[in-house]
């Protein structure tokens, strides 16, 4: 089994680049009118029987950058809708399950981008 943050990258890479670049932790390099930051929050052991782990699950959290003014337009909404779908879709697709699907979280940063988070859950039997 890879590791779940290479399974992130490549599930992203390979539904988004060159388009849209996706980073582990923090986002490097120039400006970016869109851009992913996604981070690993824990992989715990979630079935035990006899000092036993049965499987395990691993928390990823997918953060969507975009910048502020592309809602302005409804093209520009309606971009960030397909964006959001395709990003939701391809995790579902590599196995991730994101049970409270996604949300906006405005201008959290203060840095003109708005961002939609995805709290993906990936379980996976030991």
């Amino acid at each position: 089994m890879s590791d779940i943050k290479d399974l992130v990258q490549t599930t992203l890479d390979t539904t988004l680049y060159p388009n849209v670049l996706s980073y582990w932790l923090r986002k490097s390099g120039g400006p970016a009118d869109e851009y992913i930051v996604y981070s690993q929050n824990g992989d715990n052991s979630k079935g035990h029987a006899d000092d036993i782990i049965f499987f395990k699950a691993g928390d990823i959290t997918v953060r969507y950058y975009y910048r502020a003014e592309k809602i302005d337009s409804y093209t520009g909404r309606q971009a960030i809708i397909t964006r959001i779908d395709s990003i939701q879709t391809a995790l579902e697709e590599a196995g991730f399950s994101i049970p409270g699907g996604s949300f906006d979280v405005g201008d959290v940063d203060g840095i003109g981008y708005f961002v939609t988070v995805f709290e993906c859950e990936y379980w996976r039997d030991i």
